[in-house]
């Protein structure tokens, strides 16, 4: 039986490689448009549930966030359903991440956070660099223009 859950589980997941791939594809080719993946989860309730097949999951779906950050591409980010605090078991929906509760699941979003954020510090100094150069550029220009004409070398 569970030879067949895992089964499932890697279709599911194949399933949802080629989907992620398409739509991302298409945001950046056709649409031309962000692409911010939400809402996403696995229930408890579901048959055969583990915590595995829900880490699996969000591997899965933030590993192409972060590829297609990283190139520049369509995705944006990532929202997840639903991040409740202990106390909050009115709202539980099966979908829940608890941090306490779900230390594994944590720290994949808690690695995810880390790798965009790094990514962002990354592209931020890069835009920098790109905005000193071109400042670097017009105080060029501008020091060309002030010294011609002017006898420079005597």
């Amino acid at each position: 039986m569970s030879r067949l859950a895992n089964t499932t589980d890697e279709q599911q997941l194949a399933f949802l490689n080629t989907w992620l791939d398409t739509h991302i594809q298409d945001a950046r080719n056709i649409l031309k448009k962000p692409l911010f993946l939400t809402e996403f989860g696995k229930s408890w309730k579901d048959p055969g549930y583990s915590n595995s097949q829900r880490d699996a999951l969000f591997n899965t779906i933030y590993t192409k966030i972060y590829k297609s950050a990283r190139t520049g591409g369509a995705t944006a980010g990532g929202l997840f359903w639903q991040l409740l605090t202990q106390g909050m078991d009115n709202y539980r929906d099966g979908y829940e991440i608890v941090f306490s509760e779900n230390p594994s699941t944590a720290n994949v979003i808690t690695i995810q956070s880390r790798k965009l954020h790094y990514l962002s510090k990354l592209y931020a100094r890069m835009r920098n660099i790109e905005k000193l150069k071109q400042a670097k550029e017009i105080r060029r220009k501008q020091w060309q223009a002030s010294n011609k004409g002017k006898d420079v070398g005597n």
